[in-house]
């Protein structure tokens, strides 16, 4: 955008989405100055000394500074945003791949732990996907958990494969991959011990009808190793420890990714982010898979939701409308760790003042427990944008609600 304001080269139609949606013009401003984010493979497994000669390599490679990212492990800040990752030799050799931190830091407020299930509903293109299994791994290289990834598109998943094959090495034998849609993924989580032999055999012996049995598309893996694509593998039970929601939204937040339009043609924003239908749906979408992770998880497990808008209406509102289904007793917002002291996270957005709680009085008890989740505002994290909250399941309770019940925040008149 160079020295023009954001203002000046939006089109009408996406000025107008904008103004429907709360979004400040003015944070499109500060996309000239944000700098290019890559992430380190295997970083648990490089020593200090080599994350430092990356890092100078990158530095000279690149002629800009480069640093790591305070509080954010494995990140590195290259300041000029405008460097192209194939002039890297870390990127050639497989030793970086493009990440923005607040997708990173989304996939870290997991708390991931060796041994997890980590189920990642809406997993394309990958980078998330493939982090998830390098903190399963983060013991020697060794997992007895698993990342089961889902998205709806079969081209998508294949770019996920893509990713995994070329960079998970040994990690991509716990990966298992669907092509399903988010919304009604019933596969449940690989069971205790799919690894060992003698226990498949064990499952076998008390199970011979599964054996010969066909699988279905809606239960057999797009992509898996062998071990997790057989009948036995699959607990038909256990649910995930940990769901990861990056949902599908108008990704208005992701800056780089709104100024890539002014190449492409601003007219594309129409079909893709600002046509009136899609703003209407998808915060429906957002809240049915919000609605399906949280039921795939866990008693005592954690779910994180996450979009790229800055909209209040996929954010705020899709939160809302889920603890409004949910009681206190059943979910818990908690303070996400990793952005305690320091990375520079906003408070969301919440009613300030008579006029703007109009409508949404009934709902000032809702507004109250969602008041850890955070929004990463570009003017002040130096990232793209990025909505995260961190919700505790408190109860074994599942409540079945009717498709039209599982819905955004509504405006009362």
């Amino acid at each position: 955008m160079d020295t023009e304001p954001a203002a000046s080269q939006f089109p009408p139609n996406f000025l107008a989405f904008l103004k429907e949606n709360h979004i400040d013009v003015d944070v499109y401003n500060v996309q000239k100055d944000l700098p290019r984010y890559v992430r380190i493979l295997r970083f648990s497994q490089k020593s200090a000394c080599e994350v430092c000669e990356l890092v100078q390599q990158i530095r000279t490679d690149a002629k800009c500074d480069v640093s790591e990212v305070d509080g954010v492990p494995g990140f590195l800040r290259i300041a000029n945003q405008d460097t192209k990752l194939s002039q890297l030799r870390a990127y050639v050799a497989g030793d970086i791949i493009g990440m923005d931190v607040s997708s990173g830091i989304a996939a870290l407020s997991l708390s991931v732990e060796p041994g997890d299930n980590v189920l990642d509903l809406c997993c394309a293109p990958g980078a998330k996907l493939l982090l998830l299994a390098e903190l399963l791994a983060i013991d020697a290289g060794v997992s007895h958990g698993t990342v089961t990834g889902v998205d709806i598109s079969p081209h998508r998943i294949a770019t996920c494969r893509s990713l995994i094959k070329k960079h998970a090495g040994s990690n991509k034998g716990f990966v298992r991959l669907y092509a399903q849609d988010g919304t009604t993924f019933n596969c449940r989580a690989p069971r205790a011990k799919w690894w060992d032999p003698a226990e498949i055999r064990e499952v076998q012996l008390e199970h011979p009808e599964r054996k010969g049995r066909r699988r279905t598309m809606l239960d057999k893996p797009w992509f898996a190793p062998k071990l997790l694509s057989t009948n036995y593998a699959c607990s038909e039970s256990d649910l995930y420890d940990r769901v990861l929601v990056d949902a599908e939204c108008t990704h208005d937040g992701s800056l780089a990714h709104v100024q890539k339009y002014e190449r492409w043609g601003w007219e594309h924003l129409d079909t893709q982010v600002v046509n009136n239908n899609r703003s209407q749906s998808v915060p429906i979408l957002q809240s049915q898979l919000l609605e399906n992770g949280w039921r795939m998880l866990k008693p005592g497990g954690v779910l994180v939701y996450s979009t790229c808008s800055l909209s209040r209406f996929q954010n705020e509102y899709v939160l809302g409308g889920f603890l409004s289904r949910h009681a206190e007793h059943e979910a818990l917002v908690e303070v996400i760790p990793l952005l305690q002291n320091q990375v520079a996270a906003s408070p969301i957005w919440q009613p300030s003042c008579a006029e703007e709680w109009v409508g949404l009085e009934q709902h000032r008890g809702v507004f109250a427990r969602m008041k850890c989740a955070v929004r990463l505002d570009p003017r002040v994290s130096n990232t793209s944008g990025m909505f995260i909250a961190r919700i505790r399941k408190l109860s074994d309770v599942q409540t079945t609600f009717d498709v039209e019940d599982i819905a955004p925040l509504k405006l009362e008149t």
